[in-house]
């Protein structure tokens, strides 16, 4: 031991006021503690049960070695809580849930380890406590609380709006975008309408059936009154099982079901999310809604049948004979295009309270009335619908068929179209494809005009 420290020990050792002293050991290089007051203990850093005259030759080492424990300076504090703040911060608010959550663990883990390397190897203190807890991890749940919240409040906005227009599918991927405008965009998008045909003659007709039904039964009041609503739920059930199966067919087909417009289904694809082949999924989905429709009038005109049969029993033992089973067709018209995309309604501000994820434009505008045009069983396509069709799917747009350019009202030149065929091979071609819509008589609904 050197001679300064040894003498700085015995000094040490008589001024102390406590019952230990320090001397020189008579071995070159070493000394020891000697104290007559073993039962002062008490507890310590390193253990609960420790003799306190243990301090003295702590005291001792440190002088010896000449390593003391260095606190960092307070400038260094608190730029190191601003710092972690700020990055706690950024992280939260920048990634997604899940990551930022890992990315703050393992910091929060790197930073203790650092400390006790410091610690262990230079006897350099920097504080834990403040820059982790006060800084780093209640700036973490202060933001995550809050990003959580209204993360959720608009997941549920988002599926308020889209679940009963989209497939769970698109919804899901809405959820997990980044960025989700519904404001106002103009986007491609292929738009189609489809109008279901007879139901105007069949609400007439089934009128026409109960009102001469009450007048020979002489019935008034309430019972007139409840054949007419029976009219009108009947009604309502047959025209709902048509454009049911449209709105599940759309749905399946990843397209965004825009509203009902009386007996008239509004869908489009292309938004809100992208879809590249929008043009061909939708007339893929006008196809195989004409077919479905087609089969539902096979399984309905069998019933038909067997009710016919039942009827004449049912006349002759006096009974009311059970109601044929209407049969619709439907007309669609299909147009691809830019269009005005985003959520239509009454505002507060700048929220919308009561809205419509929708399209409109003149794009919007010539599907309606390519619709108007396309009569029973029929699906009429535009022609940039069309250009589409020959990029994506050549084979389908082969078996397109030409239409001469006619004039739509509101049109000022004359259109071009396309029919899809879409029985299928070997169908024999009934009254579906015969009568055709007039072009001219329309009535404004929305935004779009369509034929009545």
């Amino acid at each position: 031991m050197c001679a300064s420290a040894s003498s700085s020990l015995v000094q040490f050792g008589r001024d102390s006021t406590h019952e230990s002293r320090a001397w020189p050991s008579s071995d070159e290089g070493s000394s020891a503690v000697i104290g007559n007051n073993l039962t002062d203990r008490g507890t310590t850093p390193l253990s609960k049960d420790t003799i306190l005259v243990s301090k003295h030759w702590n005291v001792a080492n440190s002088i010896i070695t000449g390593r003391f424990v260095h606190r960092s300076p307070l400038e260094a504090d608190l730029a190191l809580i601003v710092l972690l703040g700020l990055l706690a911060a950024i992280l939260t608010w920048e990634l997604r849930v899940l990551v930022a959550s890992v990315l703050v663990i393992a910091i929060a883990i790197a930073y203790v380890l650092l400390a006790l390397v410091l610690y262990v190897q230079g006897r350099y203190w920097i504080p834990l406590v403040l820059p982790l807890v006060g800084a780093w991890l209640m700036t973490y749940v202060c933001l995550m609380t809050w990003k959580v919240v209204f993360e959720q409040a608009d997941k549920r906005r988002v599926r308020s709006i889209f679940s009963t227009v989209v497939s769970e599918k698109i919804v899901n991927v809405l959820l997990q975008a980044e960025k989700l405008s519904l404001g106002g965009a103009r986007r491609e998008i292929t738009v189609m309408f489809a109008d279901v045909r007879g139901f105007t003659e069949l609400t007439d007709t089934s009128l026409e059936r109960v009102a001469e039904f009450v007048r020979q039964n002489n019935l008034t009041g309430e019972a007139a009154e409840a054949c007419f609503d029976e009219q009108a739920r009947e009604t309502l059930r047959t025209v709902n099982v048509y454009l049911g199966l449209v709105a599940d067919i759309i749905k399946k087909q990843d397209g965004t079901l825009d509203k009902f417009i009386g007996d008239c289904v509004m869908a489009f694809w292309g938004a809100p999310t992208p879809n590249p082949k929008h043009a061909s999924a939708c007339v893929r989905a006008a196809i195989e809604v004409q077919r479905a429709i087609h089969d539902l009038n096979q399984q309905r005109g069998a019933e038909n049948k067997q009710r016919e049969t039942e009827n004449l029993a049912r006349i002759s033992a006096g009974l009311k004979p059970k109601p044929i089973l209407p049969l619709l067709l439907l007309g669609s018209g299909i147009n691809t295009g830019m269009a005005t995309v985003g959520l239509m309604g009454s505002e507060a501000g700048a929220v919308v309270r009561q809205g419509n994820y929708t399209v409109f434009g003149r794009e919007v505008n010539l599907a309606s009335r390519l619709e108007s045009a396309s009569g029973r069983g029929r699906i009429f396509v535009g022609e940039t619908t069309y250009e589409h069709l020959l990029r994506d799917e050549p084979d389908l747009a082969a078996t397109c068929v030409a239409l001469a350019p006619r004039d739509l009202k509101g049109f000022r030149a004359a259109v071009k179209a396309y029919e899809v065929p879409w029985r299928p091979p070997g169908a024999p071609l009934s009254e579906e494809a015969v009568t055709a819509a007039p072009a001219d008589s329309t009535t404004f609904t929305g935004f779009v005009q369509r034929a009545s």
